[in-house]
């Protein structure tokens, strides 16, 4: 009976090694080569290549995540501003039209971001937006999510502005992400009243401050920093609108610098820049 030839058989005449073998047979010729089947590696060259493209889509990507994260940022913020907007109202509905009464800041025209006054160690009396706490307790609506907690000073739980209890009871002063608008030029130190109807085409409050990397009086374990990565700031107008500023336009009047503005110059931010520019 004739044998059957086989694939192995042809292999084994042609002197290479059997299927799955690393080595040459018996009756390999001297140029026989060393076989390795089914298996690959990739060459420097074509590691390189696959490192530049990803290289190449990283770089293509990223500026655009990073918008995205500033966006998303900027849509929040501006649904926090909103938030008060209505806890504010209801508080003029409910005191004849007056907004949460008004806190200056003392030496500096830009601090009116205390929540509670401290100042009687008995007693925790709520200032500017600490009037809203009886509507709204949750703390991620008075605080600016672009903010970084480990060096932003106006950040919730950052340096200088410790939550503690989840209640808002700081052993300092809490401070806000969202100062009232500076009137210390026209109403001089204290606390003051103000009514929704003065300000219904002006902004109330915003989270903009009016210095960049500042530190001084309560600010010593972090700074006063822009949000948003120094692109702008959004605005809370009395009739209850949202509006996003730019870092260009503010600067156009005065640019926001670690120098700490005067009282006339803080005042006028808002009469000759955030109150006009749409």
């Amino acid at each position: 009976m004739k044998k059957k030839h086989t694939f192995r058989d042809s292999h084994l005449a042609a002197g290479l090694a059997p299927r799955g073998s690393m080595h040459p047979t018996r009756e390999a010729s001297p140029d026989a080569k060393w076989i390795i089947r089914d298996a690959h590696a990739f060459t420097l060259i074509e590691l390189l290549v696959v490192v530049s493209i990803i290289t190449l889509l990283i770089a293509i990507l990223l500026p655009s995540l990073t918008k995205a994260r500033d966006t998303a940022r900027i849509v929040h913020c501006g649904a926090n501003l909103h938030q008060i907007g209505i806890g504010v109202t209801t508080y003029s509905v409910e005191y004849k039209g007056y907004i949460p009464p008004y806190n200056g800041g003392g030496a500096n025209p830009f601090v009116t971001y205390w929540m509670w006054d401290t100042s009687t160690p008995t007693k925790r009396n709520p200032v500017n937006l600490g009037h809203l706490f009886r509507y709204s307790k949750d703390p991620g609506m008075y605080f600016d999510v672009s903010l970084d907690p480990k060096r932003d000073s106006l950040a919730f739980n950052g340096p200088d502005n410790p939550w503690n209890d989840g209640q808002g009871d700081s052993i300092a002063r809490l401070r806000s992400s969202y100062p009232a608008r500076s009137l210390q030029f026209k109403y001089g130190t204290g606390t003051h009243y103000w009514r929704m109807d003065e300000f219904s085409h002006n902004v109330i409050y915003s989270d903009f401050v009016g210095v960049d990397n500042w530190n001084g009086g309560g600010i010593i374990l972090g700074t006063i920093n822009k949000p948003h990565r120094g692109l702008g700031y959004n605005r809370l107008f009395a009739e209850g609108a949202v509006r996003w500023i730019s870092s260009q336009d503010v600067d156009r009047y005065r640019p926001v610098t670690n120098v700490q503005p005067a009282v006339a110059a803080q005042y006028n931010y808002y009469e000759q820049c955030l109150d006009l520019v749409p």
